[in-house]
């Protein structure tokens, strides 16, 4: 059954490539919440000028238990901790 539904929130998995010494990466995944917009106004967002954060900023709307701090503690997600993830690139860019 395919059900259309206006702007629906879903939880994605983010896949982030986290850098290390030598060249490496490590992968961890976390749960995002995203708003899916529309085309018209995913377009219009970088039409306008807006940019990578500014998307980020508009769609995501949540994470789960799976964002840790330094303790290794759960993040709120909030404005604060959000502007330190998308500081981020390469969170940044796993997020978009």
């Amino acid at each position: 059954m395919f059900k259309v539904e206006k702007s629906p929130e879903i939880n994605w998995p983010v896949t982030v490539s986290i850098p290390r010494d030598g060249g490496i990466t490590v992968k961890a995944v976390f749960t995002g919440k995203f708003k899916v917009l529309p085309v018209v106004e995913f377009s219009a967002i970088y039409a306008s000028g807006g940019n990578d954060e500014d998307l980020i900023r508009i769609v995501m709307t949540g994470w789960g238990a799976d964002v840790l701090d330094a303790a290794g503690e759960p993040m709120e997600f909030n404005e604060g901790n959000l502007s330190q993830l998308v500081s981020m690139p390469f969170v940044r860019n796993a997020i978009v």
